[in-house]
């Protein structure tokens, strides 16, 4: 009779156990499922305030993959900055389907490469150049700078 408590009780405390790590996993997955889910209302809401549109369902599918991405690193640098107590925070704004190498090219004209820039020497062409430095060598021209009592 000992021997069905016990094991009885051990049935009873694998089922509880199995329960709750299957109740923990499905309250995972209700978050992400959740969190999913507010992202692409959130998403949708944002395309309908911007008046934005796609070519495809491929291209809007992409938009909301960076959107995400940019909604999740925003929520984590305000998050960090609420911390911080820091008073900037970072919003989704019209540019929020953009990654930071198409905002980077959009508003500087170029790619993240960089400028490459070509300098050329004048001074050494131009055979009028005035050299500066030696204009007051000797000190003001003409008596200016020096104090004349009367």
């Amino acid at each position: 009779m000992r021997r069905s408590t016990a094991l009885m009780a051990a049935a009873a405390l694998l089922f509880l156990v199995s329960s709750l790590s299957v109740a923990y996993m499905s309250a995972v997955a209700y978050g992400e499922r959740s969190d999913e889910v507010e992202t692409r209302r959130m998403f949708r809401d944002w395309m309908a305030k911007n008046k934005k549109t796609y070519s495809s369902i491929d291209e809007e599918e992409h938009r909301y993959a960076v959107f995400k991405e940019n909604r999740h690193r925003f929520d984590k640098q305000n998050a960090a900055a609420d911390a911080a107590g820091v008073l900037i925070h970072l919003g989704l704004n019209v540019f929020a389907d953009l990654t930071d190498e198409e905002l980077r090219s959009l508003h500087t004209g170029c790619a993240h490469g960089g400028i490459e820039a070509h300098h050329q020497n004048l001074a050494a062409d131009n055979k009028y150049s005035l050299d500066w430095r030696n204009i007051f060598r000797w000190g003001f021209p003409g008596g200016r700078g020096q104090a004349v009592s009367r």
